[in-house]
């Protein structure tokens, strides 16, 4: 647990520390989400996620008015191969676009391919997930898709706060820190954008299970190294249907 919380801090501070003097802009919404995992067979499960991201107030910054609005629209359908249950594979194609409902929209599509190793460390489950993208960026100019790849490592702590497992009706504690890495394309940085979530959830019986946290998002903005702020409310609704019944291993997803 301690080298999570220096892992996390290092990564927050790397970030902050990237330019001091910047014009950063600083913003605060929510962003709803809802996650469907299902077993397929006995190796293959598939998962569904889909997200919007609000900002949820006015503002005007330097005399530049930031209207309240939806920043991005997600969807992104995986299939996933689970070796055991600590180790699985996965790949999709994922559907972006940005500010969906303005006529300053652009479309992102993109595909990727991930690994995911967890592990327990007491009663809680540490995961490591690395993912590498293939992404095609919508240029509203020119019409054109240039092609651009990125690498995202996330390290995540979920531990149950009843009991030794997170059974029915019970609450649990989850926290996680994700890097991003812009490799080859058009980029601002390298190292481009950086999350940190945590987050309590309540596993149901018949429902699924309900998380909300808060999410901070750092973005580097532009060549100047200018950051945005993301404050964000993350309300997740976590689901899981089965095609294939048994036999059932855990999947650690997303």
């Amino acid at each position: 647990m301690r080298n999570v919380r220096i892992y996390l801090l290092s990564a927050i501070f790397l970030f902050f520390t990237l330019n001091i003097a910047a014009q950063n802009l600083a913003f605060y919404g929510l962003l709803p989400a809802w996650n469907q995992t299902g077993r397929i067979s006995n190796k293959f499960s598939y998962n569904f996620f889909i997200s919007t991201t609000i900002d949820a107030f006015d503002r005007t910054i330097d005399n530049i008015k930031y209207p309240a609005m939806d920043f991005q629209l997600y969807i992104q359908p995986s299939i996933i191969y689970v070796h055991n249950a600590n180790f699985n594979l996965a790949a999709s194609y994922t559907y972006q676009r940005n500010n969906p409902f303005t006529a300053n929209y652009s479309n992102e599509h993109r595909l990727w391919q991930q690994a995911i190793y967890s592990h327990r460390i007491g009663k809680s489950r540490m995961a490591h997930r690395l993912r590498f993208e293939e992404r095609f960026i919508e240029d509203r100019l020119t019409g054109q898709y240039p092609f651009s790849t990125r690498l995202r490592y996330q390290i995540s702590f979920k531990m149950p706060l009843q009991g030794k497992t997170i059974d029915n009706n019970e609450f649990y504690f989850n926290t996680y820190n994700e890097s991003y890495l812009s490799l080859t394309g058009n980029k601002n940085a390298v190292y481009s954008e950086n999350w940190t979530y945590a987050g309590f959830g309540f596993n149901t019986t018949k429902a699924g299970s309900i998380e909300i946290g808060y999410l901070f998002q750092v973005l580097v903005r532009d060549p100047q190294k200018d950051l945005r702020f993301l404050n964000l409310v993350q309300i997740m609704w976590i689901t899981s249907f089965d095609f294939k019944k048994k036999p059932k291993i855990p999947i650690t997803t997303l």
